[in-house]
């Protein structure tokens, strides 16, 4: 792994807090500091696919109020129910033009809504707030 140097100015407190941790755990200062922004720094939107990127990037701008509510939000349950219909057509092989076109939006739809979902989660536990219980991150309710 190649390493690159930059230049960041801290504050006495926050260096002297660094050499204590470093004194502590015998490690240099350099590994300290790696740790705590690799730990601290959001999970990269190269986990998600590309299409999905521009509807998740948003969230990085959210407080912890926004993030629990987009944790939470579900899938219109009438909008759900036509999914389902569609797939169950799609699995018979008798969905027009229409209906596929139909079946695609709303299967990107709960694709957004999954990945949101997910990554507001994942955002709240990465800033130390409670993430919501698993079965809450159901996308239809």
């Amino acid at each position: 792994m190649t390493t690159q140097a930059i230049t960041i100015h801290l504050s006495e407190a926050m260096v002297r807090q660094l050499q204590q941790a470093a004194r502590l755990s015998h490690q240099p200062i350099e590994t300290i500091v790696e740790q705590s922004l690799a730990h601290s720094l959001p999970p990269l939107l190269k986990e998600v696919p590309v299409e999905y990127q521009a509807d998740v990037f948003p969230l990085l701008q959210m407080d912890e109020k926004q993030l629990q509510q987009e944790a939470q939000r579900t899938f219109d349950l009438a909008r759900w129910a036509q999914y389902e219909t569609l797939l169950e057509k799609k699995k018979e092989g008798h969905l027009t033009t229409s209906e596929q076109s139909q079946l695609a939006a709303l299967r990107r739809e709960a694709d957004v809504l999954t990945f949101r979902k997910a990554y507001a989660a994942v955002l709240l536990k990465r800033r130390g707030y409670p993430v919501p219980p698993f079965d809450s991150l159901s996308i239809a309710q």
